[in-house]
């Protein structure tokens, strides 16, 4: 786990630690976390920042940032059917933070339409003609509810990501 930990991003090493724990051969596995949990929670802290959970200039306590770190780690294991509960006398994660985490579905309710417009506006004046077709036959297909299926494939540095966020764009504009 220190290779790891030295090495890895902080989301591997929470894989890594769940399957360690998944192996059974953890006789104490919150000495594990107690060791580790700095690492396991480095980038916590602005990603409660990034969620409006806190101000910029506020700070986090240090048990929140530990407590959702826990539930993070705790999800992974949930996804594999097991939790800290089956790994006791593992600390378990005191707050609901999923209740806390924004819906991406439901922030989209608060784009600017003006913005929205604006923006595709200018992105679909600079379109090539494969990407403007692309965009259309696309389009057409949200506007008539034909729900097809789109695969856009093309080299590295093509503008595939700008054509995907000026589509999204576009329908965000239309509600």
């Amino acid at each position: 786990m220190k290779e790891a930990i030295a090495m890895q991003p902080r989301m591997a090493c929470c894989w890594l630690l769940a399957v360690i724990l998944l192996t059974d051969k953890v006789a104490e596995p919150y000495v594990l976390w107690d060791q580790f949990k700095a690492r396991l929670c480095d980038d916590v802290k602005h990603k409660l920042y990034h969620m409006n959970h806190y101000q910029a200039d506020q700070e986090i306590p240090e048990n929140n940032i530990y407590d959702y770190g826990l539930w993070d780690l705790n999800k992974i294991l949930v996804g594999m059917e097991r939790s800290f509960a089956d790994f006791p006398p593992m600390p378990l994660p005191q707050q609901q933070w999923a209740h806390r985490i924004p819906n991406p579905l439901f922030q989209a309710e608060q784009y600017n339409v003006d913005e929205m417009a604006t923006l595709v506006d200018e992105q679909r004046a600079i379109f090539n003609l494969d990407q403007a077709a692309a965009f259309n036959t696309i389009l057409e297909s949200v506007t008539n509810n034909q729900g097809h299926l789109f695969f856009i494939h093309a080299a590295g540095g093509c503008e595939k990501t700008f054509l995907c966020n000026t589509i999204a764009a576009e329908v965000r504009r239309r509600g």
